[in-house]
């Protein structure tokens, strides 16, 4: 009997364990990675809705402060030549002094425009874009909801903030006027925001 008769050859892997291994840890790898890309889609679309969430509720809060201190408010549409009571730019007179006297908003074309003036007359739109992604929401038969509209002496607003990675986040509610004197300009009527 020859020495090398007794040992084995099990130093190594045979070229079909080799390729069973390949192939076990590229299915594992794939696993892996297929999570954190989910993970990171997941986490894009939940900051993207965070942000327009952000956005909607600083221009519905702005609508809500100015309506809160208005005295007087017109809503127009450009499209049209007079004011009536709907439409996609509310002005508002308010009982506040400074640059704030006289608010105006503008929603539409994928924006939020903003103009204030300290109790001049505000002139009309376009103005500079203060927030983004701002479009009108649609029912679910698919005709937009009006951006501003009057009910009674207070004013309805509906909007949609358009995110890259996720759905729209709607926005919807009623600026309350607090001042008894609606449609009383403070100092008797030296205001001219409209």
């Amino acid at each position: 009997m020859n020495a090398h008769d007794d040992v084995r050859d099990d130093d190594g892997l045979s070229l079909v364990e080799l390729i069973f291994y390949v192939v076990i840890l590229g299915l594992i790898t794939t696993g892996i990675a297929v999570v954190f890309f989910n993970t990171w889609k997941a986490q894009a679309s939940v900051s993207d809705q965070v942000d327009a969430t952000e956005r909607g509720q600083l221009v519905s809060s702005q609508i809500e402060k100015a309506m809160r201190n208005a005295v007087a408010y017109k809503i127009t549409d450009p499209t049209l030549t007079a004011s009536g009571s709907t439409g996609s730019t509310l002005v508002v007179a308010t009982a506040m002094t400074g640059s704030n006297a006289c608010m105006a908003f503008s929603l539409g074309g994928g924006t939020a425009q903003l103009a204030t003036t300290s109790g001049g007359a505000v002139t009309p739109a376009p103005w500079p874009t203060w927030q983004t992604g701002i479009t009108a929401h649609k029912t679910s038969a698919g005709t937009s909801v009006p951006f501003f509209a009057q009910v009674g002496t207070d004013v309805s607003y509906s909007f949609d903030v358009t995110s890259a990675n996720g759905p729209a986040v709607h926005f919807e509610g009623t600026a309350y006027l607090r001042n008894p004197t609606w449609g009383v300009r403070p100092g008797g009527g030296s205001q001219t925001c409209f």
